[in-house]
């Protein structure tokens, strides 16, 4: 229960004259245990007590600062204006520590503006603050997190105390000032981080106000800049990460390999990956030695890029990306091998494929069913049906199971020279091996029998399709028209390209044209309107792009000037030897 004047006075009574410090110290008290309604009780009967003493005993200033400083206590502030009232009533003139008692209950109530104009008033009013209004001011400029204020206001701050205009009465500048200055460059650190944790893109700011430091002096160090270096976490920190990294690697001889770390990740995550493997680097050339962590985050980096290159056919980046992973002493897995041979195969590029395949292979990685598909499908693409029959009898030999891919590519092959009868025995097995069939394995051998000219074959392979109850799409559907449209049978695919459309497919101007154009040429009667409309023209594949700049464009990486080598493909010591 709060104390009442009527308590104050039980417990006071018996007392005599007290020095009015014992009653600050007893308000301060009552403040500090949130007391403030038994702080003003006492003051109550201060004040009465100066009526019936004469004035010998009342609230002085002590007395009222001691108040005003358990309100901001205890943070209850409805009173405050109140009692500056009071003390001007009663001809109390405020102090430096009455100011800056208020200034902080300013602050305390998120009034930070008016917190500094009463830090002006005070010098106006002929005050010299204290180094307490000095950090509670600048304290106001934490909490408006502006920390170009707050750094305006301490250079204004060191240069009136080197030219002597503060401090000259107060012996405890010097060591205030050291910790004037620690505090400020501990706010500026304070708001950067709020900069880098907000929603927004705020990137700028913080290289400015580390730029603006700097230009005037403020010390600055590993610890603080690494602090800064964990708040940044999204793709556009990259920037201030690196300039971080970067500060902490000139000014200091060490720095923390888990930071290091953190930085590797961010610019992979903001695509920045060269500039994530020059960190890497730096860790094997300057420490600290990288770690598993370190190994794993540019190995994941890599592979992304390499990934990327696999998509988009770059099958040239694809090696150089290898060559630059050996040179940095990272080890090559099927993954990475893989990607770039699948590279090779989208790009049609069967001779890069196969010298890729070998370099695998001296260096000791043991190809998976992907390494042996991809390479089948480069050889298929090339027309090298001979040695992709040997490549598929190396890999059963070597007891690698084929998948669907690497079988629908050997049907390919065979029905491409005509060998229907391997065909049939590659579907068995599959059937056997209970791999599911799928209508791109179909497709497949009828896409091959087409462009040997073998339109009967493919319209058996077609039929053959529809009675294991796989359902034709477009690609079966437009092959296998312009295959018998080619072959001199206009009626044959006018009926394919009806059933198409009552089946739902959507098939190509192409297509259309085909049959249009050869029932003209053989004098077929057909029926266009049933047809239906000419469809419209799809978009034009893109082919893959054999150079380099589309893909620079979205690994961010640079333009190499020289052109491709070729005896890159070949194992480092292949290259180091020649």
């Amino acid at each position: 229960m709060p104390l009442t004047v009527e308590d104050v006075e039980e417990v006071l009574k018996e007392k005599g004259e007290l020095p009015l410090q014992v009653y600050s110290t007893i308000i301060r008290a009552f403040g500090k245990e949130k007391r403030l309604e038994s702080a003003i009780a006492l003051v109550q009967w201060l004040k009465g007590k100066k009526k019936h003493t004469n004035g010998s005993i009342g609230p002085n200033l002590f007395i009222y600062n001691s108040l005003l400083g358990a309100m901001k206590e205890s943070e209850q502030f409805e009173e405050v204006e109140k009692v500056v009232n009071e003390m001007a009533t009663e001809g109390v003139i405020p102090n430096v520590v009455t100011y800056n008692i208020l200034i902080g209950i300013y602050i305390g109530q998120g009034k930070e503006v008016e917190a500094l104009n009463l830090f002006e008033e005070m010098q106006k009013k002929g005050l010299s603050p204290s180094p307490a209004s000095y950090s509670t001011a600048l304290l106001a400029y934490r909490r408006m997190e502006d920390g170009f204020g707050a750094l305006k206001f301490f250079v204004e701050l060191r240069e009136k105390y080197r030219n002597g205009c503060i401090g000259k009465d107060c012996e405890d500048w010097e060591t205030e000032f050291p910790k004037l200055e620690d505090f400020t460059v501990r706010i500026c650190y304070q708001v950067m981080r709020g900069w880098l944790v907000n929603s927004g893109n705020l990137s700028t700011n913080v290289l400015k106000l580390l730029t603006e430091m700097d230009r005037v002096g403020l010390p600055t160090g590993r610890s603080e800049y690494e602090r800064l270096v964990w708040a940044c976490t999204r793709e556009e920190h990259y920037i201030v990460a690196k300039e971080l990294y970067t500060r902490i690697r000139e000014g200091d001889s060490e720095i923390s390999l888990s930071v290091c770390n953190h930085v590797i990740w961010l610019m992979g995550k903001a695509k920045k990956w060269w500039a994530a493997l020059e960190i890497y680097e730096e860790l094997l050339d300057k420490g600290p030695k990288p770690n598993h962590m370190s190994y794993e985050l540019v190995v994941s980096h890599f592979n992304i890029l390499l990934t990327a290159a696999r998509k988009r056919g770059i099958w040239k980046w694809g090696v150089k990306l290898l060559n630059k992973m050996e040179e940095k002493g990272l080890e090559l897995g099927s993954r990475e091998w893989n990607a770039v041979l699948l590279a090779c195969s989208k790009a049609s590029e069967t001779s890069a494929a196969v010298q890729i395949f070998k370099r695998m292979v001296e260096q000791g990685q043991k190809p998976t069913v992907v390494s042996y598909g991809a390479l089948l499908s480069a050889l298929e693409k090339g027309k090298h049906y001979g040695e992709a029959q040997q490549v598929w009898e190396n890999m059963i030999k070597l007891g690698v199971q084929p998948n669907v891919y690497a079988y629908t590519i050997m049907a390919s092959v065979y029905a491409a020279q005509g060998k229907m009868d391997i065909v049939d025995s590659i579907i068995r097995e599959m059937v056997l091996s209970r791999i599911e069939i799928t209508v791109i394995t179909y497709n497949a051998i009828i896409s091959a029998c087409a462009q040997s000219n073998m339109s009967g074959t493919a319209y058996e392979w077609f039929q053959k399709m529809k009675a294991q109850r796989i359902s034709p799409n477009e690609v079966t559907y437009e092959t296998l028209i312009e295959a018998l449209t080619n072959d001199g049978k206009p009626k044959l695919a006018y009926d394919l390209y009806l059933r198409a459309c009552n089946e739902g497919l959507n098939l190509s101007s192409k297509a259309y044209d085909s049959v249009i154009h050869s029932a003209e040429i053989y004098g077929a009667t057909i029926d266009v309107d049933s047809l239906g409309p000419r469809p419209q023209e799809k978009k034009k594949f893109v082919p893959i792009r054999k150079n380099l700049s589309e893909f620079c464009n979205l690994a961010d990486v640079p333009r190499r000037g020289k052109p491709f080598i070729r005896k890159e493909l070949y194992a480092r010591q292949t290259d180091q030897n020649s």
